[in-house]
């Protein structure tokens, strides 16, 4: 596993870790350690009052089991914290994702557009994400080449203009219902406003990726 994976990893557990109350320390310097880690240093640590994480990316290594024993076994008897591991395969860290058609991308905005109409607002959403993260690969590939998060996507969009700084709090705030119900809280609600603003800067958003 390259460093340039590791960082790429970490980098898009960034904005969710912070959705759910953490603050985040990449490759953290020892002052922010406990000391029960002694000379260990983790790839991340994340706080918050009631947990802290201590996160380590690991490939499929032989030396990936001693690692994480090791960790475990620092870890026994410390409530407030817990191991979070990020496993990462050599043939998913080599294969970057494909920049989907322009006709394709449209047509998932239509039928975004169609489920909301017929009242799936929700389902809609969704959609309207995994379009949105197209439409950012195809407008800046080297950046998106990998999986995303869309709090990472929004906060790099809006810095390149992309986005309007109005637009970005919006889909800050939708990108935040969209992880609870990706994650299984079914009872998320999206308002038919919230939709249509959202079609609207993917729809922006297609005008402006390069043909």
């Amino acid at each position: 596993m390259s460093a340039t994976t590791e960082i790429d990893l970490l980098e898009r557990m960034v904005p969710e870790l912070e959705a759910e109350g953490y603050d985040v320390y990449l490759h953290p310097n020892r002052p922010l350690l406990p000391g029960f880690l002694g000379d260990f240093r983790p790839d991340a640590v994340a706080l918050r009052k009631d947990k802290n994480l201590v996160i380590e990316v690991v490939g499929q290594s032989p030396g990936a089991s001693d690692k994480l024993a090791k960790l475990t076994k620092l870890l026994q008897g410390q409530k407030d914290w817990e191991l979070r591991v990020v496993w990462v395969s050599r043939t998913r860290a080599q294969e970057p994702l494909q920049v989907q058609p322009l006709d394709m991308m449209q047509a998932r905005i239509r039928e975004m557009k169609e489920l909301a109409a017929d009242g799936h607002i929700e389902p809609a959403m969704l959609l309207g994400w995994a379009t949105f993260e197209a439409l950012a690969r195809a407008a800046s590939t080297g950046q998106f080449s990998r999986p995303q998060t869309p709090g990472r996507l929004v906060q790099i969009l809006a810095t390149e203009g992309y986005l309007t700084p109005t637009e970005a709090d919006g889909l800050r705030a939708l990108a935040d219902k969209r992880n609870k119900l990706a994650h299984g809280e079914l009872n998320i609600r999206v308002s038919d406003t919230e939709l249509q603003q959202f079609a609207s800067v993917l729809e922006t958003m297609l005008e402006q990726v390069p043909r």
